[in-house]
């Protein structure tokens, strides 16, 4: 089942796009030939980029993703503005799918132009690059943590409801177990944003002098917080469990958490490793200085 959400994220503003031309193209002869027109320059808008880019001699090898963007604008807001032509044997998935294959080749696009862009950048600009991906995740993940508190709780509680006849007083237990999922699930990703915080200040002070003690400091003060948040991220799933299982004679859902962060141990790590690197360089430009 897909969230509402998620359906609403991956779906904007095409669904809202495809709606609004087809009112247009219905209310008459002008306003068809508008919708049509609009249809069209919407459409046409990665191919007149990649023009423009070309004209101003910024065009890259990536860039040739531009006229396949326009193909697929094409057909992913036609089938927006007729969605009865969509047909999915599962149903109300056609919408997403559309949305969904024009958002993982938009951003695909997106990353390797980035990536080809990197290779020709200079320090500062990769420095403000990484600062502004932090943003961005910084910024999805405060959507995970509202779609788990507001939609994803809403949603199991509903589902308990629905599923047991008992009143909500011998439900209470399974209602805060299902609070403390929240709480539990909710817990990386405030993390996350923490760590990804101080990353920024970290790559501030190392772009500013990164054999200064400010820009060590940041990133030993990076490299405590990633352990940290890794020790309470294991911690509160191990918590989590254990309550479970203790009263679990009370609850009438039962949701192991089972996580094994390798990827969160493979980052601490490398930023541990980091910031050893960056200590031993100040030291040995001390030394130099000294020795000058």
């Amino acid at each position: 089942m897909h969230s509402k959400f998620f359906s609403y994220i991956i779906t904007f503003p095409f669904e809202q796009l495809g709606w609004g031309l087809r009112k247009l193209s219905l209310s008459g002869s002008a306003g068809n030939v508008f919708a049509v027109t609009v249809y069209i320059l919407i459409c046409l808008a990665p191919c007149l980029l990649c023009w423009r880019l070309k004209t101003s001699g910024k065009l890259l090898k990536t860039d040739f993703f531009l006229p396949a963007l326009s193909i697929l604008l094409f057909a992913v807001i036609y089938y927006m503005i007729n969605p009865g032509l969509l047909n999915s044997s599962v149903s109300g998935t056609g919408k997403i799918l559309l949305g969904s294959t024009f958002y993982s080749v938009f951003f695909g696009y997106i990353i390797l132009r980035i990536l080809d862009k990197c290779s020709q950048a200079d320090k500062k600009q990769l420095n403000s690059w990484l600062k502004a991906l932090f943003g961005i995740i910084m910024f999805l993940f405060f959507c995970v943590i509202l779609s788990e508190c507001f939609e994803n709780l809403s949603a199991s509680f509903q589902s308990l409801k629905a599923a047991n006849t008992l009143e909500n007083a011998a439900l209470i237990t399974t209602y805060t177990f299902l609070v403390l999922q929240c709480i539990t699930n909710i817990i990386p990703y405030a993390l996350a944003i923490f760590i990804l915080f101080i990353a920024i200040r970290a790559l501030s002070a190392l772009l500013t002098d990164h054999y200064s003690a400010a820009a060590v400091a940041a990133m030993e003060k990076l490299a405590v917080w990633c352990s940290r948040s890794l020790i309470i991220t294991v911690l509160s799933s191990m918590v989590f469990n254990i309550l479970q299982l203790l009263f679990h004679q009370s609850l009438h859902q039962i949701n192991m958490v089972v996580s094994i962060p390798v990827f969160s141990i493979a980052f601490v790590l490398a930023v541990l490793l980091t910031t050893k690197y960056i200590r031993e360089n100040q030291r040995l430009k001390q030394d130099n200085d000294l020795f000058i």
